[in-house]
């Protein structure tokens, strides 16, 4: 499976898993550090910080393979030049 259909599918699964909080969990106030959030936001915000997180792996992973693909051509020109 190629890098960037599990990335749709991750998402989608985030997306879902949000969803799923949305509609199954109750917004009932915590206190929490002296205020007050919701179990629903606080959870979805803790779904959205993976989400971000992932959405972040994804992009260093393809700038580093694009980089690599720079790296190589830039080592057989200057391989070429040197011959």
């Amino acid at each position: 499976m190629g890098k960037r259909k599990r990335f749709a599918i991750a998402l989608a699964a985030y997306v879902l898993l949000g969803l799923l909080i949305w509609t199954t969990m109750s917004d009932v106030p915590v206190r929490i550090a002296g205020g007050k959030i919701s179990i629903r936001g606080l959870t979805l915000a803790i779904v959205a910080f993976f989400a971000v997180r992932t959405v972040l792996h994804w992009k260093s992973g393809d700038t580093r393979e694009s980089e690599g693909g720079r790296e190589e051509v830039a080592d057989a020109n200057s391989q070429r030049f040197r011959n």
